[in-house]
């Protein structure tokens, strides 16, 4: 009697532990492996989030602007969530230090008119899209075929936003990560940041070759303040040389 117990009581045991293996092992497919395909970080270095800063402040208080503060919350919660990454070090672009900083996992949040990262960090990466300035605004340029995304009003209730995100190995050390986000108003730049949420990520890590850089265009669009889901329309892996040749032609 009291080993047919043991018997059965060890049975249960092993069933709970594989049915709790055969959870865990579904969990890490959904959500972790597909986080880790996209942010590809180099997990022995840290990880600095760098956010623009509004240049209109005085410099002993510059303000960090809204969108950009929002984006850098999402990214940084999702990192928490999906890769279990809770230490991540978030720096103002005025207090960034390129002596010190250079070489981590980089994620540049906003872009040239903000964030003073963005375009040294853009330039050695050669993509085929970038913003450029127009006489009253920044767009998203194809490099190639010169085809603009911008901010626009469609009717009374609707706005189209569009924002550039890239994905990319760190110029000054290949094997960190650089990735950036920034929309060309205000509107895009927190909303492209949904791509890398749970079930966005998935479908991310899912269609786009991760293992070369990746840049993508994405579009935004608020109908009377309700955001819907953001949408890549734009999208092309891109050579990148690497640390050195970067550095000699920069």
């Amino acid at each position: 009697m009291g080993q047919d117990l043991t018997i059965n009581l060890v049975a249960s045991l092993l069933a709970f532990l594989a049915g709790w293996a055969g959870r865990a092992l579904l969990h890490y497919r959904r959500t972790r492996r597909p986080a880790a395909r996209v942010w590809r970080l180099d997990r022995s270095r840290r990880v600095v989030m760098v956010i623009g800063e509004s240049r209109r402040s005085p410099s002993s208080y510059s303000k960090i602007p809204e969108a950009d503060a929002t984006a850098a919350m999402n990214l940084r919660q999702f990192l928490s969530q999906e890769l279990r990454l809770h230490e991540v070090a978030m720096v103002r672009a005025g207090a960034f230090r390129m002596a010190s900083d250079a070489e981590e996992n980089l994620i540049v949040v906003g872009g040239p008119v903000h964030n003073a990262i963005w375009q040294p960090m853009a330039d050695r990466l050669h993509a085929p899209y970038e913003f450029r300035r127009c006489p009253d605004e920044y767009r998203i340029v194809c490099v190639d075929s010169g085809e603009e995304y911008g901010e626009s009003a469609v009717d009374g209730m609707t706005l189209v936003d569009h924002a550039i995100v890239l994905l990319a190995r760190n110029p000054f050390a290949p094997a960190s990560r650089l990735v950036m986000v920034a929309g060309c108003a205000l509107l895009a730049t927190t909303a492209a940041t949904q791509l890398f949420a749970r079930g966005e990520i998935r479908a991310l890590a899912g269609a786009y070759d991760m293992s070369s850089p990746l840049a993508l265009v994405v579009r935004v669009e608020s109908v009377g303040g309700y955001v819907r889901r953001p949408e890549v329309v734009a999208a092309a892996n891109f050579p990148q040389a690497s640390a050195g040749a970067s550095a000699s032609s920069a």
